[in-house]
């Protein structure tokens, strides 16, 4: 990150807050994001190993959704894989718009 723009912000009297509200948390934005989205697929992948770690009682998401798929497939998982999907299209979406280009 450009320290120069916080610089500027200064420059121009922007109070810290100012500063950080409009200049620096724009510019940390799509890597905390990012960061949030890839923690979120990772932690779909890890169902195999809370399927050894978890002790009896415990249910994330992952492993409650692997359970009923293993029984059968009801209308709950439908919804909350619907939700998972339409919620991913959704940010996909948001931040191809935040981020193309304008002339």
């Amino acid at each position: 990150m450009d320290t120069s723009l916080e610089t500027a912000a200064t420059d121009l009297y922007a109070s810290p807050w100012q500063t950080f509200r409009y200049v620096t948390l724009p510019l940390l934005g799509p890597g905390i994001a990012a960061g949030a989205m890839l923690a979120f697929v990772i932690s779909l992948d890890d169902v195999v190993i809370t399927e050894f770690v978890k002790s009896g009682g415990q249910d994330t998401l992952p492993t409650y959704m692997l359970g009923q798929l293993r029984r059968a497939i009801t209308p709950e998982v439908n919804a909350i894989s619907t939700v998972l999907l339409g919620l991913t299209v959704l940010l996909l979406t948001a931040f191809f718009l935040l981020t193309r280009k304008r002339n």
